[in-house]
């Protein structure tokens, strides 16, 4: 599908754990999408492991012109509830938006949610696996783009540690 100023990005809502369901036969269809994800910690059998899973859980988005497209399609795709729309016309999302996210992210679609945004200096954050799970402090850096860690400041035994984690290994607390 070719790129003009008329393609706008439009959200698919999807049914539960059917993104790549959704994304895989959309994009058979001809439709140009995108599923961002992030890594999250998975625990199984006393082992953690990083596994990529959608930033926006239910949610997808796809790109093409209202006027020229057979859209109404997408409606009745495998793994698709709908597009997302006010009336009869499904509701564009703001320019700027996707294509910030399709900026930050790698190869695989994998946004480091310290790129992106929601991990800022100063927020309180509890980690959540290794030696340090259950602790809570505060981020006192953001590494440089591509590592996805912070810097996280504990308070431990009256003493003041800093510690580098991978981001999806912590949450705001």
């Amino acid at each position: 599908m070719e790129s003009t100023q008329l393609t706008r990005w439009y959200v698919v809502h999807t049914q539960p754990q059917a993104e790549a369901r959704a994304l895989w036969h959309l994009e058979n269809q001809g439709f140009q999408c995108f599923l961002p994800r992030v890594v999250e910690l998975r625990r199984h059998a006393r082992q953690a492991k990083p596994v990529l899973v959608p930033l926006f859980p239910r949610y997808l988005f796809v790109r093409f012109d209202l006027d020229l497209t057979r859209w109404r399609a997408i409606n009745g795709t495998r793994g698709v509830v709908s597009l997302l729309a006010n009336g009869p016309h499904p509701l564009p999302v703001p320019q700027g938006v996707v294509e910030t996210l399709l900026s930050k992210c790698d190869g695989r679609g994998a946004a480091p949610l310290a790129a992106i945004g929601i991990f800022t200096r100063g927020l309180k954050v509890r980690i959540k696996s290794g030696a340090f799970a259950g602790q809570t402090g505060e981020i006192t850096e953001i590494l440089p783009q591509g590592r996805d860690r912070v810097h996280v400041l504990l308070s431990l035994l009256g003493a003041e540690t800093g510690l580098q984690v991978p981001s999806y290994a912590i949450e705001a607390a």
